[in-house]
């Protein structure tokens, strides 16, 4: 008898036991299932550009005896902030044309492809993209405040203006200057307010970097928004883009850009602000380019086939691809590389240069 309870006993135990686990399992399970949706609305994909912008004012600081700890602190805070701008865009942007549909001055909702598009797929809600805002602006501004009660006052001076222009975003993006801001934000801002963290001081040669990759940083969004400028014209969307007028005036930006970020180097080597060293730079103008030849063919004939070559990276995961779209995702590799190509040069010479 004592047996028979015992083993009642244990089989209960193993009951309840499968039971919490597979209630674990089933929460895990949609915890992912969660996560994959936040990193669909939160554009994670778009994180690299923050890295990149982050590591050049890092190596720069680290060569010359910055704090290690306090860099990767201030990347934390400018991923997540990165995170908070994306999200706080989608919402800014829902809830206005929301707004208007229900006074009748817009018909539907009429976003570029892939915006907003957790909640017009019933993945997340509106409420839910609120407080994941609120969240990761709450998180920034105690990251914020952690080098405040380090530094002072002093670093309000790199914090207000970002934060403002990250608020701002929605409003000045849809009047044209999105580009604009997110390269500020991310060229002389991330640069200053990284080296001032692990330093404690400015720098000047480190403003006058940002303005290089500043420059590609605008190249890289414009290129964007050139492929997208018979959409965004339809659409009647805003853009630098649709600001110059045509495709043709957007080309002659985007090299400006282009050799504005090259000419800047050679100013600064000229006038022995950085060593010859910093040319290296220079090693990434054949992507520059291919580029500039392959946006002029999408001008002058957009559907004609773009075939692959070395300063694309690797294109194998889009091989198999429709051809316009292939076209499409070829061109954007060119300019994504390079800026990361121009990156990790800058980053060679830095090192280089302090040996």
């Amino acid at each position: 008898m004592f047996f028979l309870t015992k083993i009642n006993k244990n089989s209960i135990f193993l009951s309840y036991a499968y039971s919490i686990l597979g209630e674990v399992l089933h929460l895990i399970k949609i915890f992912l299932k969660k996560l994959s949706y936040w990193t669909i609305a939160l554009r994670v994909y778009s994180l690299p550009i923050s890295v990149m912008a982050w590591i050049i004012p890092f190596t720069y600081s680290l060569s010359n005896g910055g704090n290690i700890k306090y860099g990767f602190i201030a990347l934390i805070g400018i991923i997540i902030l990165h995170l908070a701008s994306n999200l706080f865009d989608d919402t800014i942007d829902y809830l206005i044309a929301r707004k208007k549909i229900k006074q009748g001055i817009l018909d539907c909702f009429n976003f570029q492809e892939g915006k907003c598009y957790c909640i017009f797929n019933n993945l997340l809600s509106i409420k839910d993209y609120i407080i994941a805002c609120i969240i990761l602006f709450l998180t920034v501004g105690i990251i914020g405040l952690y080098f405040l009660n380090i530094y002072g006052l002093t670093l309000l001076y790199i914090l207000i203006p970002a934060i403002i222009l990250c608020l701002t975003y929605p409003i000045l993006g849809s009047l044209g200057f999105g580009e604009i801001i997110i390269a500020i934000i991310f060229a002389p801002l991330l640069y200053i307010g990284t080296y001032y963290v692990m330093s404690a001081s400015f720098s000047n040669i480190i403003l006058m970097l940002s303005i290089s990759t500043g420059l590609l940083t605008v190249a890289v969004l414009h290129t964007h928004m050139l492929l997208d400028y018979k959409l965004d014209t339809k659409n009647r969307k805003i853009t630098l883009c649709r600001i110059c007028k045509s495709e043709q005036n957007s080309y002659i930006l985007l090299c400006f850009f282009i050799i504005g970020a090259y000419f800047n180097i050679f100013i600064l080597c000229n006038l022995n602000y950085l060593s010859p060293i910093f040319y290296l730079t220079y090693l990434s103008l054949p992507t520059a380019f291919t580029l500039l030849k392959v946006m002029k063919i999408h001008i002058k004939n957009p559907k004609k086939e773009i075939k692959p070559n070395i300063f694309m990276g690797d294109t194998k995961a889009i091989k198999n691809i429709e051809e316009s779209q292939r076209n499409f995702l070829l061109k954007f590799l060119i300019v994504r590389n390079l800026l990361s190509f121009f990156t990790i040069l800058l980053c060679i010479s830095i090192v280089i240069s302090r040996l």
